[in-house]
C-alpha cells in the first residue's frame, strides 16, 4: 500500500512540477503583451444575477468558452466538473457526493424503485429539474451550453426541496439575431465518438432560432468473462443523443417583453455500473447480471418575462416533462423494469433592483405536479403509482446598508405532499404500499457581507436545508415497510472573495460547518446474493470543511487554475444503527485537490490539462474495511491546433498514467458472490475536429 501511494505522490509531482514550470516560463516570457485580466463571473441560480465575488453561497461556475476550450473528450456535465472541491462522482454511472451527501437522494439501488425517491441535489437544465433517473442514468449534454454552476451546501431557499446537498444549475445558450454555426467531431480508444452541431439564425426582425444536436458514445470497459453471465438487449456500452430546439421572440412594439420556447429531447443507454472482480485493474467481471437502461425524455419550457422599465420585472415560466425508461436485465424475472414518468411546473417571480440599487430583491411561487407509474418483474410483478405536489413560496431582499456593508436576507417556505401505492410480490414485502405524508418546512437564509476593500469581500451566511421524508422497504428484519423523517440541517459559513494583482488573480474560499437532524442514511441487507439499501435516520450528524478555489492570468496566453476541498463528516447520533455512530459517510473523501492550466504556446497552438487527487473513503455507512478506497490521482491532457480562424484540430489524453483504481465497492449482483469494484475509466486518448461557420 505504502509503495502505491509513493509512486502515486511522486507521478502527481512530476505533472504538477511540468505544469508549474510552464507557468514560469510563460509568466516572464508574456510580461510585455499588455493588460491582461479575469473576465467576470456571472452566478443565476440564485435567482438573481450577481458577480460571483457578490455570492455568499460557495459556487464554482464554469463559462462555456472554458468548456469549449478545455473539457475535450468530456461530453457530459459529469466529466466536465469532476474535480470541483468537495463534489465527488464515486462511479461513472451515479450522482455527486457535495460534502459528503449523496445528492441521488435518501435511497439507492432497489429501494429507489420500491420506495420512490427524489435527488438531494439534482441538475436544473433551463429549468427543468432532473429527477431520480434522469440525473443518475442519464447524460446531461456539455455541449451549446453557456455556463454550468455547481452550488455546494443547501439550497433549498432558492432551488426547492431537493438542493439540500447543493444545486447544478445548467445554462444554455439562448437565441442570438446574428446568424451562427459551430461543429464538433471526435473519435477515441474505446470507440470513443462524438458529433455535434449547432446553427442559429434570425427568423425575423423579432423571432430568432437556434438547433443543438449532440450525439457521443463509447464502449463499456469492463469485460465480463463470467460463465454464467447474462447479456441484455440494452447492453452495457454509453449513448447519448440530445437534440433542443429555441425559439426568442422580442416585440417590437412591445419593448422590454421577451417570450422563448425551449424543446429538448434525450435519449441515453447506460448499464446499472462499470464495476470489476480482482484482480479490478485487469477490469474483468465475473457477475451474472449487469442491467442496462434505456431512456427516453421530451421536456417542453415556455419562459415569458417583462421589464416594466422602472425597476421592476415579472417573468414567468412553464416547463412539462414526459419520461420513458426501461430497465433490462437479461434474465426477465430477475429484474426488468418499466417506468413512465410525466410532469409540469410553473414558477412566477417579481424581481425589484439590481447590483446598483441600495435594495433590490424578488419574491415568487414555484408549484409541481409529478405523476409516475413503475412495473417491476422480480420475484413476481409489483408496480406502483407515485405521485407527488410541491409547492415554495420564497422571497429575498439585499440591502447594501453603507458603503461596505450588504445585508441579505431570503426565507422559503416548502410544501410537499407525497403519495405512493403499490402491489408488491410477498418474496419482498408482507404487504402492499400504501404511504401518504405531506412534509412542511420554513427555510430562512441570511447573510452578511463587508467589502474590506475594492479587492477583498468578506462575510458570513447562516441556511436552512431540507429534504422530505418518505418510505423505506426493510428487506431483511422485517420486510415491512417503514416510514423515515424530513431531514433538516443548519449550514454556517464564513467567506472570503479576492481580485487581486490588476484583477488578474481571483481567490474564493467558504469555511462551513453543517449540522443534520434527522439525517437520511442507508444500511445495506442481503438477500440471496443480492444487495438491498435500507434508508433509516440518524438523529444527528455534522460536516465541516473548507472549499477554496483560485483563478490566475499571469498573461494573455497563460491561464491557471486550481482547487482545494477539505472534508470532514461524522454520525454523531444513531439510535436505529448504534454500531454506525462515530462513523464518517459513505463515499465521502477528506481532501480533494485539483489544478490545471491553459497555455496558448502559439497565436495557433495551445496545451491544456488538469491533475486531481481525491483521497481515501469509505463506500458505505458501516465504514466497513472491505469495502475501503484508496486515494487516486488522475491527470487529464490536451492539445490543439488553429487551421484558421474558424478550425482547429485537437487531441486529448484523459487519465494519462492510467490510473486504474476502484471508487466503490459494494457486493455484486448474482449467484457468484464477489466484492464489485466500480473503476476510474482508463487511459483515454482521442482526436478531433471543431469549428465555427
Amino acid at each position: 500500500m505504502a509503495n502505491k501511494k509513493q509512486g502515486q505522490l511522486v507521478r502527481s509531482a512530476s505533472v504538477l512540477a511540468l505544469l508549474a514550470g510552464l507557468t514560469a516560463q510563460t509568466a516572464t516570457a508574456q510580461e510585455l503583451n499588455g493588460v491582461v485580466e479575469l473576465e467576470p463571473i456571472i452566478v443565476t441560480g440564485e435567482k438573481v444575477e450577481r458577480n460571483v465575488l457578490d455570492t455568499a453561497s460557495s459556487v464554482e461556475v464554469y463559462s462555456g468558452a472554458e468548456i469549449e476550450a478545455q473539457a475535450v473528450g468530456k461530453a457530459d456535465v459529469q466529466t466536465v466538473i469532476a474535480g470541483t472541491p468537495n463534489v465527488h462522482y464515486s462511479e461513472n454511472v451515479s450522482t455527486p457526493i457535495i460534502r459528503g451527501q449523496s445528492s441521488e437522494g435518501p435511497h439507492t439501488g432497489a429501494n429507489a424503485f420500491f420506495g420512490g425517491t427524489v435527488p438531494r441535489a439534482t441538475i436544473n437544465l433551463d429549468g427543468h429539474y432532473l429527477d431520480y433517473n434522469e440525473f443518475y442514468f442519464g447524460a446531461t449534454s456539455a455541449w451549446d451550453v453557456s455556463s454550468i454552476e455547481v452550488f455546494r451546501g443547501p439550497q433549498t431557499t432558492s432551488q426547492g426541496a431537493n438542493a439540500i446537498a447543493g444545486a447544478i444549475i445548467v445554462n444554455t445558450n439562448d437565441p442570438t439575431f446574428e446568424k451562427e454555426g459551430a461543429y464538433r467531431l471526435e473519435f477515441g480508444n474505446y470507440n470513443q465518438r462524438r458529433a455535434s452541431l449547432m446553427w442559429n439564425a434570425p427568423l425575423s426582425d423579432q423571432l430568432a432560432a437556434r438547433i443543438a444536436l449532440d450525439y457521443s458514445g463509447r464502449d463499456t470497459f469492463i469485460n465480463y468473462i463470467g460463465s454464467t453471465f447474462v447479456q441484455n438487449e440494452i447492453g452495457q456500452d454509453f449513448e447519448s443523443l440530445n437534440g433542443r430546439l429555441k425559439f426568442l421572440l422580442q416585440p417590437v412594439d412591445l419593448p422590454g417583453f421577451e417570450a422563448k420556447l425551449t424543446l429538448s429531447h434525450t435519449d441515453t443507454l447506460r448499464p446499472s455500473s462499470e464495476g470489476s472482480s480482482e484482480p479490478y485493474d485487469d477490469l474483468n467481471s465475473i457477475t451474472t447480471w449487469m442491467p442496462g437502461w434505456d431512456q427516453t425524455t421530451d421536456t417542453a419550457i415556455l419562459d415569458a418575462s417583462y421589464d416594466f422599465a422602472n425597476g421592476f420585472a415579472l417573468s414567468n415560466q412553464l416547463q412539462a416533462t414526459w419520461q420513458d425508461i426501461d430497465r433490462r436485465v437479461g434474465t426477465p424475472t430477475m429484474g426488468d423494469a418499466d417506468i413512465e414518468r410525466q410532469s409540469w411546473s410553473n414558477e412566477t417571480k417579481l424581481s425589484f433592483g439590481d447590483a446598483n440599487s441600495d435594495v433590490s430583491g424578488f419574491a415568487g411561487i414555484y408549484f409541481a405536479h409529478t405523476t409516475q407509474d413503475d412495473w417491476l418483474n422480480q420475484g413476481g410483478i409489483s408496480t406502483f403509482e407515485d405521485e407527488r405536489e410541491n409547492l415554495g413560496i420564497y422571497g429575498e431582499v439585499t440591502w447594501r446598508m453603507a458603503d461596505r456593508w450588504t445585508l441579505t436576507g431570503g426565507l422559503r417556505y416548502q410544501r410537499d405532499e407525497v403519495t405512493r401505492t403499490g402491489t408488491v410480490s410477498p418474496v419482498f414485502a408482507n404487504s402492499d404500499l400504501d404511504y401518504s405524508e405531506t412534509f412542511e418546512e420554513i427555510l430562512p437564509k441570511l447573510s452578511l457581507a463587508y467589502e474590506v476593500s475594492p479587492e477583498l469581500t468578506i462575510g458570513g451566511l447562516i441556511s436552512k436545508g431540507y429534504n422530505p421524508g418518505g418510505v423505506s422497504l426493510d428487506f431483511v428484519s422485517s420486510k415491512e415497510w417503514e416510514a423515515y423523517e424530513a431531514e433538516t440541517v443548519w449550514n454556517y459559513e464564513l467567506f472570503a472573495r479576492a481580485q487581486l494583482l490588476d484583477d488578474r488573480l481571483a481567490l474564493v474560499g467558504n469555511l462551513f460547518y453543517m449540522d443534520f437532524d434527522n439525517a437520511q442514511h442507508s444500511i445495506m441487507q442481503n438477500i440471496g446474493g443480492t444487495t438491498y439499501i435500507h434508508t433509516i435516520n440518524a438523529d444527528e450528524a455534522s460536516s465541516y470543511g473548507l472549499e477554496l478555489s483560485l483563478d490566475y492570468r499571469p498573461s494573455a496566453s497563460l491561464q491557471l487554475n486550481a482547487g482545494l476541498g477539505l472534508l470532514k463528516t461524522e454520525l454523531s447520533e444513531f439510535s436505529a444503527a448504534p454500531g454506525y455512530e462515530g462513523n464518517e459517510f459513505a463515499r465521502a473523501p477528506g481532501t480533494m485537490l485539483s489544478l490545471g492550466g491553459k497555455w496558448d504556446v502559439t497565436d495557433k497552438f495551445s496545451l491544456g490539462g488538469q491533475a486531481r487527487y481525491v483521497s481515501g473513503y469509505y463506500s458505505d455507512t458501516a465504514n466497513s474495511a472491505a469495502y475501503e478506497i484508496d486515494g487516486y490521482t488522475l491527470v487529464d491532457l490536451n492539445v490543439s491546433y488553429a487551421l484558421s480562424d474558424r478550425i482547429d484540430l485537437y487531441g486529448y489524453v484523459n487519465n494519462l498514467l492510467d490510473e486504474r483504481t476502484p471508487t466503490l465497492k459494494q457486493a455484486a449482483r448474482g449467484s457468484t458472490a464477489f466484492t464489485q469494484a466500480s473503476m476510474t475509466s482508463p487511459r483515454m486518448v482521442g482526436i478531433g475536429i471543431r469549428g465555427t461557420f
